[in-house]
């Protein structure tokens, strides 16, 4: 199973595979196990199936600008909503989206510093996490967000 480390918002998706903020693009530095999922201007996106985070398994999506890591967005594949797909609820989402975000307070020990009925955010040193619940795609998301310099 991956972890991911709330201090240095690193997620480690095996011994050889890890993200983190400013790691190199796959073509400066291999990623393993991603496919290329589309290339714009300065951004690259990479995809990363069957992660497995948190007790929950997601989809995760890489996001380069300038050749360093930008962002990741994770996309819980085996939660309820995703099965229900368009036959999911707003009521589903949301509360998909409060149970995820009731699993990444207590692993980050952090509370979230922002909540509304779509999204919660929880603030950190390297970055925002925020936890989605998308009524436009019938799925929960989390993207984590990175800020400043390495």
């Amino acid at each position: 199973m991956a972890t991911f480390d709330f201090s240095t918002g690193t997620l480690a998706i095996d011994a050889s595979t890890n993200l983190f903020r400013g790691r190199p693009s796959p073509d400066e530095s291999p990623l393993t196990g991603a496919t290329e999922l589309a290339k714009y201007g300065e951004w690259e996106n990479y995809g990363i199936k069957s992660v497995k985070v948190w007790g929950k398994t997601f989809g995760v999506t890489a996001r380069f600008c300038d050749k360093r890591l930008a962002m990741l967005d994770f996309v819980w594949t085996d939660g309820v909503a995703k099965k229900l797909d368009w036959s999911a609820t707003e009521e589903d989402l949301v509360k998909e989206k409060k149970t995820l975000s009731k699993i990444i307070a207590t692993e980050a020990q952090s509370p979230c510093v922002s909540s509304t009925t779509g999204a919660d955010t929880f603030v950190f040193s390297w970055g925002t996490l925020t936890v989605h619940a998308d009524l436009r795609s019938m799925g929960v998301t989390t993207s984590v967000a990175y800020t400043g310099r390495e």
